[in-house]
């Protein structure tokens, strides 16, 4: 789709939308997420339409720890999805409260793509990066926090710029505009980073990057640390955490994911409820959202044809 037919393409799937517009990032939204409603909100603003950011459920912790500096404030963002709302969907592709999804932005590969007036899901470091590409298409004006904004995304979804899913024009361009508009680059790394303290409970720690996703073979459940301190003793408290709140969730899968970004490797751990569970160890840094679960939904797609 060239660029003037995906703005149409945009504006065209809200005509004749009467109720309330809401724009939604995904449950327990990241910083990628929570800045994509809000450029979001932006962009359809510039084209005439009336938005709202939704958040169902409340920030993480790093969104609601980080973006007050950057002037968001994640829990103004927090309410109620109705039924009656016409829903636009940032960061992820699946609708999981009320309301009626009309358009999705999203950077996680899937073989699935929901049905909805408008669907733009492509390869992407942060979400906020397609956003911006859309924003630089419909003339949006005062791009310069947008485009700062999108390179705080790029850190903090990306291992500070450093994740396989970032492609290396996208890192660069985040780095010179970082530079450009003096971001406290340190402040980006340690945070995209996400070094978690190991002295944490194990449980909280299994819990951690929640996601769910419901594939056409079963509903999975993601998590993942990123720590260069992992212990075995540790690892095994973690897994049988996992074990457990596998059990009372009723999921098919469970994988958690142990990310080294400074040794720059990962670590995939898939249990499922009949105590099996599958270990995949890579030479390199993966992406869940680019390369674990697009697998996962290969996977699981392929046995539910198999039955």
């Amino acid at each position: 789709m060239e660029q003037g037919e995906r703005i149409c393409a945009l504006r065209g799937a809200f005509s004749g939308e009467a109720g309330r517009i809401a724009v939604t990032g995904h449950d327990a939204p990241d910083v990628d997420s929570v800045i994509s409603c809000a450029m979001m909100c932006a962009l359809l603003s510039h084209l005439g339409i009336a938005a709202q950011a939704v958040l169902p459920t409340r920030a993480d912790a790093q969104a609601r720890r980080v973006l007050p500096r950057f002037g968001i404030d994640p829990d103004a963002m927090q309410g109620e999805l109705k039924e009656s709302d016409a829903l636009v969907l940032v960061d992820h592709h699946r609708g999981a409260h009320p309301g009626r999804v009309v358009a999705v932005i999203d950077h996680h590969p899937t073989m699935s793509p929901p049905q909805a007036a408008y669907v733009q899901i492509e390869q992407a470091g942060a979400c906020a990066a397609i956003i911006r590409r859309l924003m630089r298409e419909a003339g949006q004006p005062d791009m310069e926090r947008w485009e700062a904004l999108t390179a705080v995304a790029l850190y903090l979804d990306t291992l500070a710029l450093r994740s396989p899913k970032i492609l290396p024009e996208e890192a660069a361009w985040a780095a010179r505009k970082a530079e450009r508009f003096g971001l406290d680059t340190a402040l980006l790394t340690r945070e995209g980073l996400g070094l978690r303290d190991m002295s944490a409970p194990a449980r909280e720690l299994a819990l951690m990057g929640q996601k769910t996703y419901d594939f056409p073979g079963g509903r999975v459940i993601s998590t993942y640390v990123q720590t260069d301190e992992m212990t075995q003793e540790k690892l095994e408290q973690i897994l049988d955490a996992v074990r457990a709140e596998l059990a009372r969730s009723g999921v098919a899968l469970w994988v958690f994911l142990h990310h080294d970004p400074v040794a720059l490797r990962s670590a995939e751990f898939d249990l499922t409820p009949d105590g099996a569970m599958k270990v995949i160890r890579y030479d390199g840094l993966v992406s869940r959202g680019k390369d674990v679960m697009p697998r996962v939904e290969r996977e699981m797609s392929g046995r539910r044809e198999e039955r």
